[in-house]
């Protein structure tokens, strides 16, 4: 009988060459019931540590691949432009209250 071989989260990380924060991060982030879930373990050892078949790493680069970009989701939007010819007050307005010059 020969003994079937896992990757755990360390496994995995080093794999994918990333840390093993991110791949704990994104079994936290995408659960199974999420729109884009993490690949699902083969294995739970001891209740909880998750493996997976090294045959399968091509199916979690896919997903690693199909992930949403930085900054997907929204965040804060960018400052406005400020056109150099503008006047000061108006800069004021944009700004909102007078320039350090004044």
């Amino acid at each position: 009988m020969s003994t079937a071989r896992y990757l755990g989260v360390s496994g995995l990380a080093e794999r994918l060459g990333v840390t093993r924060h991110a791949v704990d991060k994104w079994l936290k982030r995408y659960p199974a019931d999420s729109a884009h879930p993490f690949p699902a373990p083969d294995v739970e050892i001891d209740g909880g540590t998750p493996g997976w078949l090294p045959a399968r790493l091509p199916e979690i680069e896919q997903w690693r691949a199909g992930m949403p970009g930085r900054g997907a989701g929204g965040g804060r939007p960018p400052a406005p432009k400020v056109d150099p010819e503008m006047k000061d007050w108006e800069r004021e307005l944009l700004d909102g209250g007078p320039s350090e010059s004044a």
